[in-house]
């Protein structure tokens, strides 16, 4: 008997989550939280949990890129919160086949965010490749990327981190 769309996708997401450990996750987690943070973000939720159906970076819902003031700073913005795991993933020093693995749901996310706000797909991958190499920059600041450690290390430690958890770590 065929696997119902939803059962196969469930599978393919256990598979595809359990080549990660629970280090390389929270880092990439962390990454996203951090970025969208330091470019004055809220996020709600991180979760590290492989049971949990909405793991992942929760950040608070902000305007739509074409009605905040400047479009293409808010669409920059999104993409460096999209790349901001990958890039704390590297940097923590994840295998290279794993942090493309992870970036690649992200990649498409910011590719479908810069469709929508009308960049074609060539600019797209500039912006995506120039806000790579922002965020890492800025990620080697060693207070940026205390925050990194330190946010990783507390979704170690809990799995899942709340608003009020995740802006205790981040204004220590």
């Amino acid at each position: 008997m065929p696997q119902s769309p939803s059962a196969r996708a469930a599978r393919a997401t256990h598979a595809h989550l359990s080549r990660f450990s629970d280090e390389d996750l929270a880092y990439h987690e962390a990454g996203h939280a951090v970025v969208h943070h330091l470019n004055g973000g809220v996020i709600t939720r991180l979760s590290i949990d492989r049971a949990d159906p909405r793991r992942g970076t929760q950040p608070a819902p902000r305007p739509a890129p074409a009605k905040r003031a400047d479009p293409q700073q808010a669409l920059r913005d999104l993409i460096a919160l999209l790349v901001g795991g990958e890039v704390a993933a590297t940097l923590h020093g994840t295998p290279e086949e794993l942090v493309t693995a992870g970036g690649r749901v992200d990649h498409d996310a910011a590719l479908r965010a810069a469709a929508a706000a009308g960049v074609d797909q060539v600019e797209a991958y500039a912006m995506i490749d120039a806000e790579w190499d922002r965020v890492r920059d800025h990620l080697r600041d060693p207070s940026a990327w205390r925050l990194v450690e330190s946010l990783a290390q507390s979704l170690l430690q809990h799995k899942t981190l709340n608003a009020e958890q995740i802006e205790a770590v981040l204004t220590r």
